[in-house]
């Protein structure tokens, strides 16, 4: 599903590479960790993974990047945009529109779909990912985690093949980490493939089939995800990883989602959303 072969990159303003010769593959439903240090390279490899590089970050680029049968760099943005895509560390980044329900139904519209459909569309969005308390919000009223949720959202509306994840967490309260983490559940179970680069370890370790550590540039060593659970702490310490475990709680995830029941709530704050629900939601 991901080759990345042999890669190497520069970016146009610096004199080193940030990437040398980089070889990850990753294959149909499985989702591997990106690890290790700030400025190791992990958003670099997620940028040539979601087409970042080489259609908007200019650079110096050898080798080659394949993602879902598509040589990247070949491969107009439009039509990666259709088998992957992308949630980064500030969810502001990515949004077009005010209200949630306009965010979640942008890259429907983009993909000319029809309303009816759009409608379904995102009734299972918000379903799959039981986050209906997202719905009918004016965007400058949602919490980080909430904003967080509504980028997935987005993101798992255009049901992309592929998921890339550029430290999800960063910005987020454990609450919201575990919310974030039951999406990523979700689009596990449902045979998506998953690149994410993170810092914080504990909330992933039974989402992971592997991890790829990367050190200055390099992809130092590919752990399974028994491996990475097995590393001494000191050994951790010495890669620049955080703990394992959830802080406060003591123990890692047990790899058990808790159900809970599914409140379809359609809420609507301010003229711009309620316009947007009236036109989804009117039967």
């Amino acid at each position: 599903m991901i080759d990345i072969e042999d890669v190497s990159f520069k970016y146009g303003s610096e004199e080193r590479e940030c990437l040398k010769s980089i070889d990850l593959h990753i294959s149909k439903g499985e989702c591997v960790l990106l690890c290790g240090r700030s400025g190791c390279g992990k958003t670099t490899v997620t940028k040539l993974v979601n087409g970042l590089i080489p259609h908007f970050d200019e650079g110096e680029l050898r080798g080659k990047v394949t993602v879902a049968g598509m040589d990247v760099a070949g491969t107009e943005m439009y039509r990666l945009s259709q088998k992957v895509g992308s949630v980064f560390q500030n969810p502001k980044t990515q949004f077009f529109n005010i209200d949630s329900d306009s965010e979640i139904a942008f890259g429907l519209e983009n993909q000319g779909m029809e309303p009816g459909r759009i409608r379904e569309r995102i009734d299972e969005t918000v379903r799959q990912l039981r986050v209906e308390g997202i719905l009918g919000r004016n965007l400058f009223e949602m919490s980080g985690g909430e904003r967080q949720l509504l980028a997935f959202a987005s993101v798992h509306a255009i049901d992309p093949d592929v998921y890339v994840l550029d430290e999800p967490s960063a910005n987020l309260d454990r609450d919201a980490i575990d919310q974030l983490r039951e999406c990523l559940m979700t689009i596990k179970r449902q045979g998506k493939t998953v690149l994410i680069a993170e810092h914080r370890l504990y909330y992933l370790m039974d989402i992971i089939d592997k991890a790829a550590y990367m050190d200055c540039g390099e992809v130092r060593r590919v752990f399974s995800r028994d491996e990475l659970l097995a590393l001494p702490m000191g050994e951790r310490k010495e890669m620049g990883l955080r703990t394992r475990t959830a802080p406060g709680r003591g123990r890692t995830w047990s790899g058990t989602i808790p159900e809970r029941p599914v409140a379809r709530t359609w809420r609507s704050r301010g003229s711009a959303a309620s316009s947007r629900k009236e036109r989804y939601w009117a039967m």
